[in-house]
């Protein structure tokens, strides 16, 4: 009787090895491997229900502040709005950057807007380099040394580091939608199907 259940395990194990993936995970890499989609996390308590208030600046020669109030008014004029947190150290963040200005005009028939998030860093020229180097500059970006945009709002707690790639997707109340972690085979467009 053992060996039958054992050899009814194995020939089911064996079948479903054979088995064609899904169309969720068909998605190959460079490397071949089958890409998963996106990592969709669930959104802190603190940002459930609306952003705290918070105040950062967009990057460029006008130093211009970025609040919620700038962040509602850009909302306004989409389906959705794309934080989207970077580091010039994480190699990720630029693969998804780049996805995103090559699926650009996707994203503005979409509705979709993107913001770019340098998180943590206080060297602009360098984050300004990693931007053109990557062709991101049709995309605003916002520096935020200190933290509003991520501690500041509660998306991570007081002294913890952002883990990146990661994107917050509010609607055009300005209202949390979702959150992306590591970005997948689905990146850019889980932006707007989600």
């Amino acid at each position: 009787m053992r060996l039958k259940v054992i050899a009814c395990l194995l020939l089911a194990l064996l079948a479903s090895s054979f088995a064609a993936p899904s169309a969720k995970t068909t998605a190959k890499t460079q490397t071949g491997k089958v890409a998963a989609p996106s990592e969709i996390k669930p959104l802190p308590p603190a940002v459930a229900d609306s952003l705290n208030w918070f105040a950062a600046r967009e990057m460029g020669g006008a130093n211009m502040p970025f609040t919620r109030a700038h962040l509602a008014k850009v909302a306004a004029g989409s389906n959705r709005v794309a934080l989207v947190y970077f580091a010039t150290w994480c190699v990720p963040c630029r693969a998804g950057m780049k996805k995103l200005v090559e699926s650009r005009q996707e994203l503005e028939q979409n509705g979709v807007k993107v913001i770019l998030v340098n998180a943590g860093e206080r060297e602009e020229a360098k984050i300004k380099k990693m931007v053109e180097t990557l062709g991101a500059t049709v995309f605003p970006v916002v520096l935020d040394p200190y933290k509003r945009l991520s501690e500041g709002i509660g998306l991570i707690k007081e002294g913890e580091n952002i883990a990146l790639p990661m994107t917050l997707v509010v609607d055009n109340a300005a209202k949390p939608v979702f959150m992306v972690g590591q970005e997948g085979s689905d990146w850019p467009s889980v932006l707007w199907t989600k």
